[in-house]
């Protein structure tokens, strides 16, 4: 699998463009500049099966509904984050969100699928916001975080829905669960391996900080 990394507006979120060699490729999460992947799809002859929401915050989800016209591609997601609907979609800790353009989704249960031709599995990790998950990729060893797991921090837990202990439990649970080869692309910062964040994120080892 290979990975781009597009750091976009609002708040410098990560979207990421994953492919293969026979040019089947997915989004995980898209900020508010969905041409940026647009054009690297049409420049590397790129088709696009799946855009993978890992939760439904407005700075994950700006630019879908745009992309999903422009590629055809289905949007998935989970739907138990679909409650931040009623507090204005994705607003998380933000008071004035910008205004979401609608886009349909399809639930996307916790479990093994496939994307890519590779198996997929679909992590639930609440505590962010209510339906947050994760998506692995074992073949790849690969994991896509979102909001949930930082290099070296965790995802704020005082917006909608928040619950800081369902936050590390999830985290422990699911994702430190994985091997700790895994390279993890979180929604914002680098990158990092599940087993740095083991030994090295500070709300892991010795006393945890406060989440916000």
């Amino acid at each position: 699998m290979y990975i781009k990394t597009f750091c976009m507006h609002p708040l410098d979120v990560n979207s990421y463009l994953a492919w293969v060699d026979d040019g089947r490729a997915v989004v995980v999460d898209c900020g508010g500049q969905p041409g940026l992947l647009r054009d690297e799809i049409k420049t590397r002859g790129l088709l696009l099966t799946a855009v993978l929401l890992t939760h439904l915050h407005y700075d994950h989800v700006l630019g879908v509904a745009k992309l999903s016209r422009m590629t055809g591609a289905p949007i998935f997601a989970s739907a138990a984050d679909a409650v931040l609907a009623e507090t204005g979609i994705g607003s998380g800790a933000v008071e004035t969100p910008p205004t979401i353009p609608a886009f349909n989704f399809e639930d996307i249960g916790a479990g093994r699928v496939s994307f890519l031709g590779e198996p997929c599995l679909v992590l639930p990790v609440p505590g962010h916001t209510p339906g947050h998950v994760a998506y692995f990729f074992p073949k790849s060893l690969v994991v896509f975080t979102g909001d949930s797991l930082f290099c070296g921090s965790v995802g704020r837990t005082d917006g909608p829905g928040g619950d800081a202990a369902l936050l590390l439990a999830s985290i422990r649970s699911r994702l430190f669960a994985l091997p700790d080869a895994v390279e993890l692309f979180p929604g914002h910062g680098p990158s990092s391996t599940i087993g740095r964040e083991k030994v090295e994120n500070p709300f892991f080892v010795g006393k945890e900080p406060h989440i916000p």
